[in-house]
């Protein structure tokens, strides 16, 4: 009698492993199933750093306007005539395609000239190669073409702000080491942009920010094309 309830449980249990194990498959493939259904998170918009940039110019400037065609950027013309770099950019903005042009540099109120440069118009920019520019001068810078427009003053900083500055710029590039010549000129912009140059003022470095941005060596083409709109939206805003 106790074999046979024996054999019998044994069937029981036999039978039970038999159900269990293929149900068990089933509810392993369902869950498979529903996890291969549901929808994967979006990944997470990289953040435009064109667009805090842009941020930072419409809430603190209005646009320059174009004299005779052209709108004379930089130095000096936005918030403050101070400048960090001793080699400073001249920047301006125009939609003349081809003409010639001299861009002059003197000290303030003097007939002596530091640096004359041919330029094309149509080039926007030209970086500063004359000789040295003092730190607590201030210098005026034209471009001389037909018309001309006026001159414009810049000082370069002293001594002691250009220090503290350039530590800061290195420590940047060296927490930056994992970013790209572009993703480090945007941040060098951004760190001018927002340098207030002393506590009692709320002028900053545009100058130097924009000049950042036009020293990458080898810029992409989204590069170009963003830089141009930022720059142009500088001298007429968004129309």
């Amino acid at each position: 009698m106790s074999k046979l309830k024996s054999l019998l449980s044994l069937g029981i249990i036999t039978a039970s492993i038999a159900f269990v194990v293929p149900l068990s498959r089933e509810i392993n493939s369902n869950i498979a199933i529903a996890q291969a259904q549901k929808p994967k998170p979006k990944p997470k918009p990289k953040p435009n750093p064109w667009k805090r940039l842009t941020s930072i110019w419409q809430r603190r400037t209005k646009p320059l306007g174009a004299r005779s065609n052209i709108c004379a950027i930089a130095p000096g013309l936005i918030e403050t005539y101070t400048v960090w770099n001793n080699n400073p950019l001249f920047l301006w903005h125009t939609g003349v395609k081809n003409r010639d042009a001299q861009l002059i540099v003197r000290e303030r109120d003097s007939e002596n000239t530091l640096w004359v440069q041919k330029v094309n118009i149509a080039d926007k920019k030209v970086f500063y190669q004359g000789q040295p520019l003092q730190p607590g001068k201030i210098y005026q810078w034209k471009l001389e073409t037909n018309p001309s427009i006026p001159w414009t003053n810049f000082k370069i900083m002293s001594p002691n702000q250009r220090t503290q500055i350039q530590a800061d710029l290195q420590g940047l590039e060296q927490k930056s080491l994992a970013a790209n010549s572009e993703e480090i000129a945007i941040k060098k912009a951004e760190y001018f942009f927002d340098y207030a140059i002393d506590a009692q003022n709320k002028q900053h470095l545009w100058a130097d920010g924009l000049q950042a941005l036009y020293e990458v060596e080898k810029p992409s083409a989204a590069f170009l094309t963003k830089r141009e709109e930022f720059v142009t939206n500088i001298c007429i805003g968004n129309r």
